[in-house]
């Protein structure tokens, strides 16, 4: 019997996901078929999209509001595509605000299981019985989750951290620098800045600032930067004129230039997690609008930021967040930093610490097989 799944995945990470997922799931069951909302990877794995968000960029409040019309036409079209399509199962990645939304418009006529948890723990547990009323199944990435949503009645699975699947095995360190051309002995410093066009319009000149600062303490060393394939290179281009700073922008993957660096200035988000587990120092850098600012201040009920930090429940990773996020204290703290090796080796081995916290590889795979488990169980 033919089983069909409807998968919604707003962002661009979501989509990549979204497509590992359709992959594993087709190893199990490759009579199921799939439709729902994605990105270019969805459609490429073969799922039938109805429509794109990966391509709306919404970073705060702001963006969210002159975007409300376009988001609310997309929600109301997935619900009457849902409604069309009849589907076995829906499965939710990720962006809360837009799922979560969906979940409670469509769980009286077809279940929902939900892939990558929103973070109600750091949101004082807002929205859990939305969850707990409307939603079968979390499929969690973060080991604590599990009891979490345990702790409050609602079915969770801990699947692992799909990022222990797409970072590759790399070559060592050295014959990376080698690469790079990055001599011995000299110090190389990443500038990471985000994947949105407003996070790099708003992070990269701080960095850049504090690296010109940085670099009279270490006038040997190079610097370099990721260019984002969703950010323009004109954004970039109108940057870096407006530096004294002539960083490296070299064609290499992500992973690859995070492992060659002796340090970086990471814009929160996926790349600390990632940087994390390739075992690169950093500090932690954001910037948002004053408006979405103050409203997370006002509702988020985590001492910390980064993942990471939340992970070792400890301050691992300095973070310089909206005001604090100044070139000179920046520049400080990173040739304090620089100049001990006892604290970059230590900030390593907590780095280690929290991938073994992280599970075992296998996320999509786990996931998938929960996903099968449950179309089963429908028969």
């Amino acid at each position: 019997m033919t089983r069909k799944l409807f998968i919604v995945a707003c962002e661009a990470s979501a989509d990549l996901h979204g497509a590992h997922l359709v992959a594993e799931i087709k190893k199990t069951a490759p009579d199921v078929t799939f439709c729902g909302i994605g990105g270019a990877k969805m459609r490429a794995a073969g799922v039938e999209l109805f429509d794109d968000m990966t391509t709306i960029s919404a970073l705060g409040l702001g963006d969210v509001l002159r975007n409300y019309f376009k988001y609310l036409k997309i929600f109301n079209d997935t619900v009457r595509h849902i409604q069309t399509e009849k589907p076995d199962a829906l499965v939710v990645i990720d962006s809360p605000a837009f799922n979560l939304r969906l979940a409670k418009k469509v769980s009286p006529f077809v279940p929902v299981l939900y892939y990558i948890s929103p973070q109600l723990w750091a949101w004082g547990k807002r929205r859990i019985h939305i969850v707990k009323k409307h939603v079968r199944e979390m499929l969690v990435i973060l080991p604590f989750e599990e009891t979490f949503y345990a702790d409050e009645g609602v079915n969770a699975k801990f699947v692992g951290h799909p990022l222990l699947d797409a970072i590759p095995e790399l070559p060592d360190a050295g014959a990376l620098r080698a690469k790079l051309g990055i001599p011995a002995g000299q110090k190389a410093v990443g500038l990471f800045s985000g994947s949105r066009e407003k996070e790099v319009n708003r992070i990269l000149p701080v960095m850049l600032k504090a690296a010109v600062l940085l670099r009279q303490s270490f006038p040997e060393s190079s610097f370099f930067i990721s260019r984002s394939s969703n950010v323009r290179p004109a954004v970039y281009e109108k940057i870096l004129a407006q530096s004294d700073l002539k960083p490296e922008c070299p064609a290499v993957p992500f992973y690859e230039l995070v492992k060659a660096m002796d340090f970086a200035l990471v814009t929160s988000g996926t790349a600390t997690l990632e940087t994390t587990l390739i075992g690169t120092p950093f500090f932690l850098l954001y910037k948002t609008g004053w408006s979405t600012y103050f409203l997370g201040k006002y509702l988020i009920k985590v001492p910390y930021l980064g993942l990471v930090n939340l992970l070792a429940d400890d301050r691992v990773v300095p973070e310089f967040i909206q005001g604090d996020a100044r070139p000179e204290t920046i520049a400080h703290e990173a040739k304090v930093f620089l100049q001990s090796p006892e604290l970059q080796e230590k900030m390593r081995e907590e780095f280690r610490q929290v991938r073994g916290k992280l599970g075992e590889k296998g996320a999509s795979e786990k996931a998938a097989q929960e996903i099968c488990d449950f179309l089963a169980q429908k028969k």
